[in-house]
């Protein structure tokens, strides 16, 4: 019976240590639990807005019984990928790691997160930072760049406790980045601003030779060279491009076109002159001039002088000519409209052909309103308006101002190369006896429009009609 009695109290000092391990275990988890769970879950979130960039920010608070738990996400949002590198990479210095697109920093703060999320509204809600000057500025290669800083005001307080970080380099062309930033406790906020390094110093060229050449009919041309020279590139003569449009078999003044751009796409233009003398063959031992013919032909009326169809004061259509548009200037005129359309420029048809009766009702009208002497220094008389043959349009806008617009001196710059041409130039309204108008093209082909743009000459003259 005694050993029966000894071995039941064994069992129960067992039972009851086993109870109290358990419950030692217990209270084990429980308070590490407690320590672990979070009491408090709160989020915070903020935008830093750019004109160029934008940047969200999502910061959660997790208050647990000996600490605060801090993690913030931030998302970049910038249509300039060197801005966005550079905000990221500014990011990542200060300890943020990239992860599934976003920039992600969790520290531990020993304080309340209540007083956390106080720092958070103290640096986001109180505070007015903002950027001096332009977000983007231009700065000049080799330079100085005057900093125009920020504003930072604090609790209405100003405050100079501002650091700076960049990567500017004034010695090579190129956007670079500044950040302006404010902490606090592991809290920033961030301002950026781009600054492009630019070359805006346009290269030169520097004709060998003479600026200006006069050549025999029939002798050859021969290019005396030329050196181009940048600022920032250097020598770049291999960029040159050349326009050379000299006809030694047709006299006439004719310019050489010499055209460099240098990488940061500054251009120069300059131009050599090349006259081309008349025909000249010796007589007797004396030498005389013999002038360029040019193939006059007259047909059904009309007049062609080496196969262009020529209307002015002198030479007119028939009343009964009635082709309406060409067919063929009307395309080029719709290429270069679109063209010109997507460049940002307008060029709308503002009249195209017109018939005989039409064009004496709007010459009638004129000279009733202003007399004819001055009427027919705009206006055409019926049969000598180039209106009739439908290759000439007036776009744009009829103004004498069009010529300073964009429009017009894109229009000025390239109708040559969809064949047409400014019909009356500025400084010649004595040889084509009309104003200038800058509105007024006529189409002749590119090959032929091109050559007539190249010489600077009106119409009548490089038809040796004037």
């Amino acid at each position: 019976m005694l050993t029966i009695k000894i071995k039941h109290r064994k069992i129960k000092v067992f039972n009851l240590l086993l109870i109290l391990v358990i419950f030692i275990l217990f209270i084990y988890i429980l308070i590490s639990l407690i320590l672990l769970l979070p009491f408090l879950n709160k989020k915070y979130d903020y935008t830093i807005n750019g004109k160029n960039y934008k940047i969200n920010s999502k910061v959660v608070y997790k208050k647990r019984l000996l600490k605060c738990i801090v993690k913030e996400s931030i998302s970049i949002n910038s249509n300039d990928k060197g801005l966005y590198d550079f905000i990221k990479k500014d990011y990542l210095k200060d300890g943020y790691i990239y992860k599934n697109n976003n920039l992600i920093l969790k520290y531990n703060v020993k304080k309340k997160c209540g007083s956390v999320l106080d720092d958070y509204k103290k640096i986001f809600e109180k505070t007015n930072f903002k950027l001096l000057g332009n977000e983007e500025e231009n700065v000049n290669w080799k330079g100085e760049y005057e900093d125009k800083y920020v504003s930072l005001i604090i609790n209405n307080k100003k405050s100079k406790n501002i650091n700076i970080n960049s990567n500017l380099n004034l010695k090579k062309t190129g956007k670079y980045y500044k950040t302006y930033y404010i902490e606090n406790n592991n809290i920033k906020n961030k301002l950026f601003r781009i600054i492009n390094v630019i070359d805006n110093e346009k290269p030169l060229i520097e004709l060998k030779g003479d600026k200006e050449i006069e050549l025999n009919y029939s002798d050859n041309y021969k290019e005396e060279g030329y050196v181009a020279t940048d600022n920032y590139d250097g020598n770049i003569t291999k960029n040159v491009k050349i326009k050379n449009n000299v006809d030694t078999k047709k006299a006439g003044i004719y310019y050489i076109t010499y055209t460099v751009k240098d990488s940061s796409s500054n251009s120069f233009s300059i131009k050599r002159k090349v006259i081309v003398n008349e025909n000249k063959e010796k007589t007797d031992g004396k030498i005389e001039v013999k002038k360029q013919e040019h193939v006059v032909e007259e047909k059904d009326g009309i007049t062609y002088v080496d196969g262009v169809l020529i209307v002015n004061k002198k030479y007119s259509v028939p009343k009964n000519y009635n082709p309406g548009v060409n067919k063929e200037a009307e395309l080029a005129l719709k290429s270069m409209q679109n063209d010109a359309k997507k460049l940002g420029y307008d060029l709308s048809l503002l009249s195209g052909f017109r018939s005989y009766e039409r064009q004496n009702e709007l010459y009638s009208n004129y000279v009733k309103k202003h007399g004819e002497e001055k009427a027919s220094t705009f206006s055409a008389k019926p049969g000598h308006s180039e209106h009739q043959t439908g290759l000439a349009f007036d776009v744009g806008k009829l103004d004498y101002s069009f010529g300073n617009t964009p429009s017009g001196k894109w229009l000025e710059e390239n109708c040559h190369k969809y064949g047409f041409i400014l019909r009356y130039l500025k400084g010649k309204e004595d040889i084509t006896g009309y104003v200038y108008e800058p509105w007024h093209v006529r189409y002749l082909e590119t090959d032929i429009a091109t050559k007539v743009k190249e010489s600077g000459l009106s119409l009548e003259e490089y038809l040796g009609v004037n």
